[in-house]
This record gives C-alpha cells, sequence and structure tokens, in this order.
C-alpha cells in the first residue's frame, strides 16, 4: 500500500521557460511593464463587447484623473451662504471616499450623492432615495427641529395627520352628544363625569408593554439582519477579492478578467438578494415590475450582468444563490486548468466560503418571510387603535362637559394627549412595519447603490494595492505571486496490482 502520485492537465509552456531564455512574464505589471500589443487588442476588443464580463479597463494615467474626479465628487459645499472663502472651504461638507459612485460611464453603480450639514443622501433614481448617514449629534441636540429631519420621518406621513384629524373628529361628535346629554343632569355629577373616566389609564399602560416587546423582538432580528447575515456575505465577497489580488496582480487581460469577474458576480448576488428580498412583499405583478423585482436590466446596464448570464437567470428562483454556484464552479475549472497555487487548499477554501455566502442569503431570506403569527400582531394593533380611540371618547366627554362646568386644565390635557399618543403608537407600528424588510425602497431601507459603492472601491483598491506593492523597486518591479500548479491526485497503489506482469 504504496502512494503514487499523479499530475492531472498537460504542464504549460510558460511554467517550463525561465525568466532567463528571455519568456514574456506571465503578467505585464501596472506602472512597470508595458502592456504586449496582442493583449492590448484583445483588451480593448473585450471591453467593446457588451458581453465581456469585466468592469473597465484604465490605464495609470486614467488612474491618476479617476481620483482627482473622486476627490473633487466627494466634497459638496452647503447651501447656505457663507461670509468668506476661507469660512466655505471650513464648513466644507465630507464624504468617504468609499462611497462615492463610479466615474465610468460604461459601468456603475451610478447614483447622485447629495451631503448636507444634517445628513448624506442617496438618490438611486426614479424617485427613490435613500439615507446613507445623518448626524446624530446634531439631531440630538438642534437638529431634530430642522425640516431635513422631518421630512424623511413619520411624521411627514399624510396618514398620521389623517388618522389625528379622524380622531378629533369623533372628539366633537361626542363632545356635541355629551354637552347635549348633561342638560338635563345636576353639576355634581358633571365634575364627576369630567374626573372620573380614566379607562385610557389602564389600556395604556396594557398596548405600551406589548407594543415595547413587540418592536424590541423586531429591532434585534433588523440589528442582526444587518450586522450578522448581511455584513457575513459583505465580508466574504471582500475576502475573495483579496485573495484575487494576490492570486491575478498583473494587469493582463487574463489576469484583470479573473478578478474582476469574481468581484462582480459577488456585487451580482447582493444586488440579486435585494430583488429576491423586494419579491417577499409584492401582492401583484405590476408591484413586483415597479419594484424592479423581476426586471433585471438595471442590472445590465451597470454591467454586472451580461445578455447570456441574465438568460440563464430567467425564471430561476432564488437568483441569489445562483451566483454562488457560478463563481465555485469557475474556481473549479481555474484549478483543474492549473491557475492556482494550492489548487485542492483553495479550492476547498472557495467552497466554503460559497457555502457561507449562500448560507447567509438563505437565512436573510428566511427572516424575511417568518413574520409574527398573525393573531399576535393583530392584538397588538387592535390595543393600540383601541387605546386611540379611547382617548378620542375620553377627550369628547371631557370637552363636552367643560362647556356647563369649566375645567379647562383636564381639557388642555386632553387635546396634547390627543395628538401625541396617536403619533407615538402609529409611529411605532409604522416603524416596526417598515424594519421589517430594509430592502424596498423607503428612505430608510439600506441602499443598494451604497453597498455596491463600497464593496468595488473597496475591492478595486485590494486589485491596485496588489499591483504594486510598496516592496517592490525599479530593479524588481514584480509583486510576489506564488507560481500556478496543477491538481495532484493521490492514488493508493493497493488498488492495482503491479505484479500482474
Amino acid at each position: 500500500g504504496g502512494n503514487a502520485y499523479i499530475m492531472v492537465g498537460p504542464m504549460s509552456e510558460t511554467m517550463s521557460k525561465s525568466k532567463s531564455e528571455g519568456s514574456v512574464p506571465r503578467v505585464a505589471w501596472l506602472q512597470r511593464t508595458a502592456i504586449p500589443e496582442n493583449e492590448v487588442a484583445a483588451s480593448d476588443d473585450a471591453d467593446a463587447d457588451p458581453e465581456a464580463p469585466l468592469l473597465g479597463r484604465r490605464n495609470p494615467r486614467e488612474e491618476e484623473q479617476r481620483h482627482m474626479r473622486q476627490q473633487a465628487r466627494r466634497r459638496c459645499v452647503p447651501k447656505w451662504p457663507l461670509g468668506s472663502s476661507n469660512s466655505a472651504k471650513e464648513r466644507e461638507c465630507y464624504a468617504p471616499l468609499t462611497d462615492m459612485p463610479s466615474n465610468d460611464p460604461s459601468r456603475g453603480p451610478h447614483f447622485r450623492y447629495e451631503v448636507n450639514d444634517m445628513m448624506r443622501m442617496v438618490y438611486e433614481g426614479n424617485g427613490v432615495r435613500k439615507i446613507a448617514r445623518y448626524r446624530e449629534k446634531k439631531l440630538v441636540r438642534s437638529g431634530w427641529m430642522s425640516t431635513k429631519i422631518w421630512g424623511t420621518t413619520y411624521l411627514a406621513s399624510g396618514y398620521c395627520w389623517v388618522q389625528i384629524l379622524m380622531l378629533w373628529l369623533g372628539s366633537g361628535v361626542v363632545a356635541v352628544l355629551v354637552y347635549g346629554i348633561l342638560h338635563q343632569v345636576n353639576d355634581k355629577t358633571i365634575a364627576s363625569l369630567q374626573t372620573g373616566l380614566r379607562i385610557s389609564d389602564t389600556l395604556r399602560t396594557l398596548a405600551a408593554f406589548i407594543l415595547g416587546f413587540y418592536l424590541e423582538k423586531t429591532i434585534n432580528i433588523w440589528w442582526t439582519l444587518r450586522h450578522d447575515t448581511l455584513q457575513q456575505l459583505m465580508n466574504i465577497v471582500d475576502n475573495m477579492c483579496l485573495r484575487m489580488a494576490i492570486y491575478f496582480p498583473g494587469n493582463s487581460y487574463e489576469d484583470r478578467h479573473a478578478r474582476e469577474t469574481i468581484m462582480r458576480y459577488g456585487i451580482l448576488s447582493l444586488a440579486l438578494l435585494f430583488k429576491d428580498a423586494r419579491e417577499v412583499d409584492v401582492w401583484s405583478r405590476e408591484e413586483a415590475e415597479k419594484a424592479g423585482a423581476l426586471n433585471l436590466t438595471d442590472l445590465m446596464e451597470e454591467r454586472l450582468l451580461t445578455t447570456r448570464e441574465a438568460a440563464l437567470l430567467e425564471g430561476m428562483p432564488a437568483k441569489s444563490q445562483m451566483c454562488w454556484v457560478w463563481i465555485s464552479s469557475l474556481f473549479t475549472k481555474w484549478c483543474l486548468d492549473g491557475r492556482l497555487p494550492d489548487p485542492l487548499g483553495n479550492q476547498n477554501t472557495m467552497l466554503a466560503y460559497s457555502e457561507q455566502a449562500r448560507n447567509a442569503i438563505s437565512t436573510i431570506l428566511a427572516q424575511l418571510n417568518m413574520q409574527f403569527p398573525l393573531n399576535y400582531s393583530h392584538l397588538i394593533v387592535f390595543f393600540s387603535k383601541l387605546y386611540m380611540i379611547i382617548l378620542s371618547v375620553e377627550a369628547g366627554v371631557t370637552f363636552g362637559s367643560s362647556l356647563h362646568h369649566t375645567n379647562y386644565a383636564d381639557v388642555i390635557s386632553k387635546c396634547f394627549i390627543l395628538t401625541i399618543a396617536p403619533i407615538l403608537y402609529q409611529g411605532l407600528l409604522e416603524i416596526k412595519e417598515h424594519i421589517s424588510n430594509p430592502f424596498r425602497d423607503d428612505i430608510t431601507d439600506y441602499s443598494f447603490k451604497m453597498f455596491h459603492a463600497r464593496l468595488q472601491n473597496e475591492c478595486s483598491a485590494f486589485f491596485k494595492c496588489a499591483m504594486d506593492p510598496p516592496y517592490t523597486t525599479a530593479e524588481d518591479p514584480e509583486p510576489a505571486v506564488l507560481p500556478p500548479q496543477f491538481i495532484e491526485r493521490q492514488v493508493n497503489t493497493a488498488m492495482y496490482d503491479f505484479d500482474a506482469r
């Protein structure tokens, strides 16, 4: 039972040659070595082809110009008038470079990024805007009064004020009825009626308790969704791209194709996750089309998806998970082609990454599809609404009785509670509904454009740093690269009778 090793696949001619024989290096290094003419032609043809799965190609001069444009676009001058140029410079708004949209018209993400003194806002197009970050320090001091904040909260909802108006109208009707009835009773009865009607106090305590617990569980799910499962998915994309930056650090078409394809598939998986998640809360085909859950054209315009890939995904359920099948299969091909060092180890690692990413996607979709039991949700909504209605009735009784026996302290108190309580209770119910699926197009939902920009900017930075690490010199411009290997399969010689001859 000895062991023999069999090499799978033909030996590459490139690997058999040495640099001392004057062979061309496997890759042409950015800013160090010119790209061979045949590679330039092949790359240009691929970039011109809309089916080419590349996210773009730039030379070093274009990279420098793009950096300068990004530095200019990352700043946004405030809209308020400033006294001097020095003051304008000091108060210039700022946003992280990682969040910046693409300056390349041929690839995304494309969006408008607005920065003001209160928040950073992403305008994704088609009237959709998302809050990227708000200034919490200013919010807790004077910013809570800002119209920029009010316009993004429940207070900007028409339903908020319509419901308050309906409660006030109901209270007015009750007040008229009470006023008419109390003509036939004495002042002592009226006084006792004003101070004795306190049904809402008990109901308020009960409704606040069950609603608080209900909202707390939803916020915990939302927090876990963002910082555990969704972040795990994005971390996997970053980790895979970091490996690709080390394994394929060259500027040749093959290296750029390899690393950018993995980055593209990772971001595509996130984009399709948003579409899969939006399908959860659509109830008609019209809603699905409006939410963009069925249309892949936007991903093709952003060069995240080719026409052939879109055709392969047509009619496929759980599209976001299919991207990881493509990634796993592509790594298997590269291992068999001898393009990766330690192919078996890399194969196992990349398959583990793909499994973890698929699990994260599946967990996210399971959390979105799993709701609280209907009878539990209905009970909480019922008691919250009942509390508001009883408040309206109590306020009406107080208003009507006050016309006979003036007690303005109770009237002022009831007016305040009747206005504030519906905002609080209905606002909490609305918040719970909004954060139950944060992949939609509400202003406080997750912004895919922002996630796209962050992932692409981070991964592109990995690729750039790997091309020109600080230890390289003019004499030795090439970064360290492990030599690619073919798969070695271990065969147990006990399976064969070598002495049969």
